[in-house]
């Protein structure tokens, strides 16, 4: 679907560069492997992962300090953003220049997958305090589209002036520009949440509208765009350059195997500034490789 696919090999090389740059640049991490009598230097393999302890258990002793986990000083920072996905307190996240241009980049492949292009007018509606929609912004930039930003209240400005042909927007938006576009037809819309799965409006305002609907799954923990649907309908696929995937059961076994069932709990590859590593996310989830009908090899995820 988006981007080249990684090998195994890669992947875990990833992995293991990761978990060394967040020991060696952070006590929060040095002081949590400590505990658990281990050294990120014995994780060999995804399975030794499950050895690592899970990130909210030691993150309450950074609660207080926002900066915790920060890798490197504050001068190397290129862009510090409160990442919102409920009406709760936000999250800061830092990204260095390198991170930003990760996730744009994988953002743009991903847009690029949908049938975003150099044609397309799009409606983003967002907040743009939030680094997630910045780098939509930025993906949108380099595929060279024409953007109409907005949030769900000035979206009827914009709809005075321009008629976009794709809506790109968080769901918590959607209720407010579909009340602004009110008849007018779409050829995709592209939603923004919390769950693998789309909600109920969003899959009934694409139907409405004679849109093809995609979704794109985020956490505010996580600090950026995880992944996103493909042309089944059925879950999303994970981006596996920044990211890697695992199941906790009840018990706390970990799995990654194909139909493996429980809590999905996630890891950055990739991220310099805020690594984060073995996040519970809640989310009951089961797993998906092999073969999918969009011709994605990449692990799809599936909220039960």
């Amino acid at each position: 679907m988006s981007g080249a696919a990684l090998s195994e090999e890669q992947r875990l090389a990833l992995l293991q560069r990761e978990l060394k740059w967040a020991e060696e640049k952070t006590e929060f991490y040095r002081a949590a492997f400590a505990r658990a009598g281990m050294s990120t230097a014995a994780v060999l393999s995804f399975e030794e992962m499950a050895r690592l302890p899970f990130w909210e258990n030691a993150a309450k002793e950074g609660a207080d300090a926002p900066f915790f986990m920060l890798t490197l000083p504050l001068s190397s920072v290129l862009r510090m953003s409160v990442l919102h996905d409920t009406a709760e307190t936000g999250r800061i996240h830092c990204y260095t220049q390198g991170d930003v241009a990760r996730q744009v980049q994988t953002a743009a492949d991903l847009l690029a997958a949908y049938g975003v292009n150099r044609a397309s007018t799009v409606l983003l509606a967002g907040d743009f305090t939030d680094s997630r929609t910045l780098d939509l912004q930025y993906a949108l930039d380099r595929i060279g589209a024409a953007v109409l930003p907005c949030t769900g209240r000035t979206a009827a400005d914009l709809l005075r002036a321009a008629v976009p042909d794709t809506v790109i927007a968080w769901e918590y938006e959607l209720p407010a520009i579909a009340e602004a576009m009110g008849d007018l037809s779409l050829n995709r819309l592209i939603t923004i949440g919390t769950h693998p799965a789309p909600q109920k409006f969003a899959r009934e305002m694409a139907q409405r509208m004679g849109a093809r609907h995609r979704h794109i799954f985020t956490l505010a923990q996580m600090g950026a765009l995880i992944g996103g649907s493909c042309s089944t309908g059925d879950g999303i696929h994970l981006e596996e350059r920044l990211f890697f995937a695992e199941v906790v059961d009840d018990a706390g076994a970990s799995s990654r195997a194909d139909g493996a069932r429980g809590e999905l709990v996630l890891s950055a590859l990739t991220a310099e500034a805020m690594p984060v590593l073995r996040y519970r996310t809640g989310l009951s989830v089961r797993f998906v490789r092999g073969g999918c009908g969009c011709g994605d090899a990449r692990l799809r995820i599936i909220e039960e």
